[in-house]
């Protein structure tokens, strides 16, 4: 039960990265074709720090970082200091967080017009702990420090910057 409910959640997971991504290249569009580019954009910093044990079949994780600018710029991201190319959108999951890595930082390589962020950390095993911080334009916006994701629990969030 517990797999088909994963794979179901990743399905879920999967439509609401494309949602957000459709939101956000709608809210990009505009009927005045000569509006000049928005100088005062937006600078993204994200940063999420797993803690504890994560064991893919006892928890589903996913972090979605979504950008857009107003001439639709493709790369617009860097992961842990690696720009990824051709990207307009980063995303994380259970399976980033069972190595030796348990930071990753993304961050915007562009003013951004639009910048979403959702959240999903969903546990069936053991407790594990989670930060996230979000900085926008270099001031600290949401930092939320060693949150603890209990057996049945969830931490969910969606965020527009």
């Amino acid at each position: 039960m517990r797999t088909t409910f994963l794979k179901t959640l990743s399905l879920k997971s999967l439509i609401a990265l494309c949602c957000i991504a459709a939101i956000g290249l709608l809210a990009s569009c505009s009927k005045d074709k000569d509006k000049p580019e928005t100088p005062d954009g937006k600078t993204a910093k994200f940063t999420v720090t797993i803690q504890g044990d994560i064991n893919p079949d006892d928890v589903s994780m996913s972090f979605v970082f979504v950008g857009v600018t107003n001439n639709n710029d493709k790369t617009l991201w860097k992961l842990n200091g690696a720009t990824q190319n051709n990207e307009q959108g980063v995303s994380l999951d259970e399976n980033n967080f069972t190595g030796s890595t348990k930071t990753y930082v993304i961050e915007s390589v562009r003013s951004l017009d639009v910048v979403k962020a959702t959240i999903q950390c969903f546990n069936f095993g053991q407790p594990y702990k989670v930060s996230f911080k979000a900085e926008i334009n270099g001031k600290v916006i949401t930092d939320d420090k060693d949150v603890t994701v209990q057996e049945g629990k969830d931490y969910t969030h969606a965020f527009d910057y």
